[in-house]
């Protein structure tokens, strides 16, 4: 009896020890790699990279790639050469080049590419509407212009303005969604537009949006990274109004943020990797997440809500469910 109960123990702990292991190796393990993890969207993404490592028990590992280009593929090479990690997040078009190539030199990595979608057909993109989300921008903004100087610190120009960084497709896109908002709601309205060239200089965002303000545009659109934070610092000196992008940066500018886009890379990293967990294999394609998803959103500041006419936020309102539910179709910069 004594030896049945001594096989069965070892029986038993030899089961376990296989449970573990098997729990061990099933383990999702991820990478993130990126320059800009302290900064806006950067944030975001880690928020939901940390929210899933609570939940979800995932292994972790974040890569700061500092200003080093030179130094780029080797960074890649170190994630990617020993396969161990199930994905490997990568944020920022400065490591397009090096990404690519890595992707290709490690084919068998799942790489995710956040806020774009390149042309390797090898790769995970986790791409967002963010038309969408500009074009409750651009209507917002374009109404409150359109009203002019019935409402505050608005002058009688009927313009708005947009401050981009680099003119590449996803910032267009930010754009055309903006252009497209302010048309349907204000078709009066113009739209003046400018692109810093970088998204590193908050001296030339500030320098941008102030040369808007003095033409007579009163509320900029700051999608500019880094650049924007002089955007937003502009609105504050002239007393004039800017939107957010990406996070809520209602707090830069107290009383002249009139709102933000938010584009929540929190919420896009957290769902792959919650798909990844429960078996819903992530592979190589887009995934976009839009108004509906709650990918991309647009919050007023709460310190200008109630300012806001009723009419605008009614029609604001029946703009956002017109995307949501399809019946308003955005076009996409090509």
């Amino acid at each position: 009896m004594i030896g049945n109960f001594t096989k069965g123990l070892f029986a038993s702990v030899a089961l376990l020890a296989t449970v573990a292991s098997a729990s061990a190796q099933d383990k999702v393990s991820v990478a993130a790699i990126s320059g800009y993890f302290a900064q806006g969207f950067g944030v975001s993404i880690v928020n939901g990279l940390n929210k899933a490592k609570d939940e979800f028990g995932i292994d972790l590992k974040l890569v700061d790639t500092g200003n080093r280009a030179l130094d780029y593929e080797e960074q890649f090479a170190n994630l990617a050469k020993d396969k161990q990690y199930d994905l490997i997040f990568v944020m920022g078009w400065e490591l397009v080049d090096a990404l690519t190539k890595a992707s290709a030199a490690y084919p068998d990595q799942r790489f995710v590419f956040i806020d774009g979608v390149l042309d390797s057909p090898n790769m995970i993109y986790a791409n967002f509407a963010e038309e969408q989300g500009s074009y409750i921008a651009g209507a917002l903004a374009g109404m409150i212009a359109d009203k002019g100087s019935a409402f505050p610190k608005m002058g009688d120009g009927k313009a708005i303005g947009f401050v981009g960084g680099r003119d590449i497709p996803v910032i267009r896109n930010f754009l055309g969604g903006y252009e497209q908002g302010a048309k349907a709601a204000a078709p009066d309205v113009k739209v003046n537009s400018v692109f810093a060239g970088t998204f590193d200089d908050p001296a030339k965002g500030s320098e941008l949006a102030m040369a808007l303000y003095g033409q007579g545009t009163d509320i900029v659109y700051n999608v500019a990274g880094p650049t924007g934070e002089g955007v937003m610092q502009a609105s504050a000196a002239a007393d004039k109004y800017s939107i957010g992008v990406d996070i809520d940066m209602c707090g830069t500018a107290p009383g002249n943020v009139l709102g933000s886009m938010l584009k929540r890379g929190d919420v896009a990293v957290y769902t792959l990797i919650k798909d990844e967990v429960e078996g819903r294999k992530v592979t190589p394609g887009t995934r976009t997440f839009d108004l509906a998803s709650g990918g991309v959103e647009f919050k007023v500041c709460d310190d200008i809500a109630s300012e806001i006419p009723a009419d605008v936020t009614a029609k604001v309102d029946e703009l956002k469910k017109g995307v949501i539910d399809g019946s308003i179709k955005i076009d996409r910069a090509k």
